[in-house]
């Protein structure tokens, strides 16, 4: 096939064929393979699910609890820190006050 005699159109018709071919041809090897795989293991005595098992549930995200709060605003008893990380603005305004963290431990 001669393809600088085609069009832009026809070029990517082409293509587009192309892409459905291989994918019906790679379908019906991925179903013959099953096929021979499913014989292959009868002829053994076993099912194919029951040597490939079931398939794994992805794994959730592991969740990250909260650290248990150390220091309590005295102004605010709604405000919390666990003393990690950045300190609270209610923290710093306390200590530029003169206060000490000792002071704020729950």
């Amino acid at each position: 096939m001669k393809l600088s005699g085609l069009t832009l159109a026809a070029l990517r018709q082409l293509q587009e064929d192309i892409q459905v071919a291989i994918a019906a041809r790679r379908q019906a090897g991925c179903q013959a393979l099953l096929g021979e795989l499913n014989a292959l293991a009868a002829e053994k005595g076993f099912s194919l699910r029951e040597l490939l098992g079931e398939p794994e549930k992805p794994a959730a995200p592991a969740v990250k609890p909260k650290g248990v709060a150390r220091y309590r605003n005295p102004q605010n008893g709604s405000q919390t820190w666990t003393g990690h990380g950045r300190k609270p603005q209610w923290v710093i305004d306390f200590l530029a006050a003169g206060g000490q963290l000792d002071q704020l431990g729950i």
